[in-house]
């Protein structure tokens, strides 16, 4: 098992004085990206995002099974709904567990789109062309180090488990090596217009203990060293998308920013305010107005407040799946879902008078198909408070 004999003390170093600017180390990117893509790959990008998550959920519900005519068909009319429903993002999911959307050199295909790419159609490449035909950007939706129940998924043997899940260690070379080689292809062989991702960090759970494969240096705290693990890969994979002109990258994070910084270890605050690991934060902001806990106003409030690096984009995310439900971790607040309407439409105006850049929606299916009822009511509002306010008209 090999790891970091310089890039990760480095990092740690230059976390720990607190530098303002982040080079990563050239060598954590082995091959030339293109620097001067065509005029066809320039890239789509929006002042005010409204985006929408385009699930490995429902893409392998689309893709199992069909030819590349219907999954054609079914990506032209993801783009045609996004834009009837007032959203110009879509964040399409290419990597969920140590797999691959897309034809790729480094992971396996996931198992519902083998047969597609055998055929020759590949559902990312068409999804590009399907959203930039509609003025719609596409960010390549990335979970970097989950693999899953299925340890055989990994394309590495460093990896660990928590609970039944198994997750590439962050601190391994040859596991950071190798999400960089994903993301690496991505922007190298696809017109992406961003790349992102999602909130699996150290996973929640994870003890509070060093393990056998995390060796700090000497005077260095266990939570300084893991964070800086995180903060390696985000600084080099920022590194690696900036290397194609236009294409951004960001993180959605979950929204329990104490919690994420001290139980998942990604520092939110220091990403969004030094200039070298995001372009973009898009929280998790996944809590009702009425959340005993934390509610949403609370949450959104701790993102708004932080510093940003001049050019850095703060976007909300909402949760749109949980109209209709209750929630179990809401306390007092457990039924706000089950009685509202108007939740998310009120959290987009909040976020927007809090000085957020956009929104961004959890899922396409909970948008374009929701379930009658409340869940109809909000998404049918949340889409007119999107058209409305949308710079485009």
């Amino acid at each position: 098992m090999r790891f970091l004999k310089r890039g990760l003390p480095l990092l740690l170093c230059l976390f720990l004085c607190g530098c303002r600017t982040v080079t990563p180390a050239p060598s954590a990117v082995s091959a030339p990206l293109p620097t001067r893509p065509s005029a066809k790959d320039e890239t789509v990008h929006h002042d005010t995002l409204s985006g929408v998550w385009l699930s490995y959920i429902e893409l392998d519900a689309a893709f199992k099974n069909a030819d590349p005519a219907a999954a054609a068909a079914y990506l032209d009319g993801v783009m045609r709904a996004c834009r009837a429903h007032g959203i110009n993002t879509v964040f399409f999911h290419v990597r969920a567990h140590s797999d691959a959307y897309y034809a790729s050199s480094v992971y396996a295909p996931a198992d519902s789109v083998k047969e597609l790419l055998s055929a020759g159609f590949d559902p990312l490449s068409y999804a590009i062309k399907a959203a930039h035909t509609h003025n719609i950007s596409l960010h390549a939706w990335i979970n970097p180090y989950r693999v899953g129940a299925d340890s055989a998924r990994a394309v590495c043997a460093d990896i660990f488990k928590v609970g039944d899940k198994w997750y590439y260690i962050p601190s391994s070379d040859t596991a950071v090596r190798k999400i960089l080689d994903g993301v690496r292809e991505i922007v190298c062989n696809y017109a992406v217009d961003g790349v992102q991702y999602d909130d699996y960090f150290y996973p929640s759970g994870m003890p509070a203990t060093a393990q056998a494969f995390e060796t700090p240096p000497a005077g260095v705290s266990l939570a300084a060293y893991r964070k800086a693990a995180v903060n390696r890969l985000i600084a080099f994979t920022c590194s690696a998308v900036h290397r194609r002109r236009g294409c951004v990258f960001g993180v959605s994070p979950a929204g329990n920013r104490a919690r994420t910084e001290e139980r998942l270890f990604a520092d939110t605050a220091l990403w969004l305010s030094v200039t070298g690991y995001i372009d973009y934060l898009c929280p998790q902001l996944y809590s009702g107005f009425d959340n005993g806990a934390l509610p949403f106003c609370t949450e959104a409030d701790d993102f708004a407040a932080l510093p940003r690096a001049d050019g850095v984009k703060l976007y909300a995310g909402l949760a749109l799946y949980k109209a209709g439900l209750p929630d179990g971790y809401a306390g007092d607040g457990r039924d706000e879902w089950q009685k509202g309407g108007d939740i998310l439409c009120r959290q987009a105006a909040y976020a927007k008078e809090k000085g957020y850049d956009g929104v961004a929606v959890f899922r396409f299916d909970h948008l374009v198909s929701p379930a009658d009822g409340i869940p109809k009511t909000e998404a049918e509002n949340l889409s007119r408070y999107l058209l409305t306010n949308s710079p485009e008209g």
